[in-house]
């Protein structure tokens, strides 16, 4: 089973991802702390982080460059993720793999109506 760390500071996001995640067969652990989710990283040794860049008033990227500074874990994928607009390039230094922008959903909503608005049965093109 694979296993995947939590660290962000909204609880009701904690919970959407957990539920989602552990429906899905992923062993999941979460917090809201970086200090803790370190502790847990290295206990846990997670198959892929999801990492809040402002977790409370820790630096989430702070925790991503610790993780990718060490030989043996830096090839665990970090997906970063921000209530903000954010450009991966700004966080590959840190290590992360992948940046998604909060929440989720919406950016999907908005993709999929940009890409069948045109052809939405009723409208005239």
């Amino acid at each position: 089973m694979d296993k995947i760390l939590i660290v962000e500071d909204d609880e009701d996001l904690i919970t959407l991802l957990k539920s989602g995640l552990s429906r899905n067969g992923y062993q999941v652990r979460a917090t809201i702390s970086c200090k803790e989710g370190l502790e847990i990283f290295y206990q846990f040794l997670p198959d892929l982080v999801i990492l809040d860049i402002n977790v409370g008033n820790e630096d989430g990227r702070e925790m991503c460059r610790q993780v990718k500074a060490s030989a043996e874990f830096q090839l665990i994928p970090v997906i970063m993720i921000s209530a903000n607009d954010i450009s991966l390039e700004l966080y590959k230094d840190y290590g992360a793999n992948d940046i998604l922008k909060k929440p989720f959903l919406l950016a999907q909503i908005q993709k999929l109506i940009s890409k069948y608005l045109p052809i939405k049965p009723g409208y005239k093109c």
